[in-house]
């Protein structure tokens, strides 16, 4: 193989793998996963890395999101086998080349391909790397998998930007207003005191408008929002969507480790669903700290913080904070019989 056309399809393989980590990080994205955590997991599926990490049960513990793993693990296999080949084929046009050549490559020959290779390398790299490019070419990347959807018309597009507990920063792409905000002001529509949901921003077109009592939502408007995503998904994602497939999370408690200690964890744990166990049962009866060495530290009941005694009973809705084993509280809370 020629030298130059050999360097030239090295060149377009790493266009293209490059490419495709940007198209399975926008996949990754419009399934509600954090901008912050999608590429240390990209990153990890593409190259086969294979790092363990409590975040990886976010793409876990979702069905989309474990077929977009799987085709994303592949395509990395594929493109491996095809880098390698390629590699070897460059070595082998440098070896050729020096020895059936006349004369040994000059310096000036030398130059030109190592200039080649650099200059490509850095275009490649600040179409990447600038911010005004690349956030162009993701939304354009967005709106290409948006059109291609079959719920594209009835679907509204929510993009977790970052979580906190069970709160997130969200953006929201309103493909169809919602029944409740339909024609209806912003302060109608009990966003803060319905959802505990604190509107920031609306871009609409290509301006951010300003946001007003009697503002309005429009379809076509982006949201950036505030507040559970359990609450954004239920009001702005499961209210207009024809089907029941159409969701930012799975039916499963979320569960999220704030620190280790040794075996034991500081965890936040979110209750979507609760446990067989647990329904309807006291503290006192339940035994978490006989059964799992669990403790029960703080119980947070939408805005207000509860109690936690002997009669205490855990609602849908709870946020609690829990100390014990890690492995015990996700076999509680996330195991499938619940």
């Amino acid at each position: 193989m020629n030298l130059w056309l050999a360097i030239s399809l090295v060149i377009a393989v790493i266009s293209i793998y490059l490419l495709t980590i940007e198209i399975f990080s926008v996949a990754f994205k419009l399934t509600g996963l954090s901008t912050s955590k999608i590429r240390f997991q990209v990153g990890s599926l593409f190259t086969g890395a294979g790092f363990t990490t409590a975040e990886s049960e976010l793409i876990a513990n979702n069905t989309k999101r474990r077929k977009i793993a799987l085709a994303c693990m592949y395509a990395g296999h594929i493109f491996s086998v095809a880098f390698m080949g390629l590699v070897i084929n460059v070595i082998f046009s440098v070896i050729v080349l020096i020895t059936s050549a006349p004369e040994t490559p000059t310096f000036t020959e030398w130059y030109f391909i190592v200039l080649y290779v650099c200059s490509v390398f850095l275009l490649l790299v600040l179409f990447i790397k600038i911010p005004p490019i690349n956030k162009h070419f993701i939304r354009f990347l967005e709106m290409v998998a948006i059109n291609a959807s079959k719920n594209k018309r009835n679907t509204n597009i929510i993009t977790v930007l970052d979580m906190y507990g069970k709160n997130a920063m969200v953006e929201l792409i309103l493909n169809k207003v919602p029944p409740f905000a339909n024609e209806t002001p912003l302060y109608k529509m009990g966003l803060n005191k319905k959802y505990a949901i604190n509107l920031l921003s609306i871009k609409r077109g290509t301006r951010v408008i300003d946001v007003t009592k009697d503002t309005m939502f429009k379809k076509g408007d982006i949201l950036v929002m505030y507040g559970p995503l359990n609450d954004i998904n239920e009001a702005f994602v499961k209210s207009v969507s024809n089907d029941g497939d159409v969701l930012i999370v799975d039916k499963i408690n979320d569960v999220a480790l704030i620190n280790n200690y040794g075996d034991n964890a500081l965890v936040e744990v979110y209750v979507e669903e609760v446990p067989k166990e647990l329904d309807n049962v006291t503290m006192q009866d339940a035994h978490l700290k006989d059964k799992y060495n669990i403790t029960v530290g703080i119980i947070k009941r939408k805005d207000d913080y509860v109690v936690v005694n002997k009669d205490t009973i855990i609602q849908k809705g709870d946020t609690l904070t829990l100390f014990g084993p890690y492995k015990n509280i996700k076999f509680l809370f996330e195991k499938e019989n619940n």
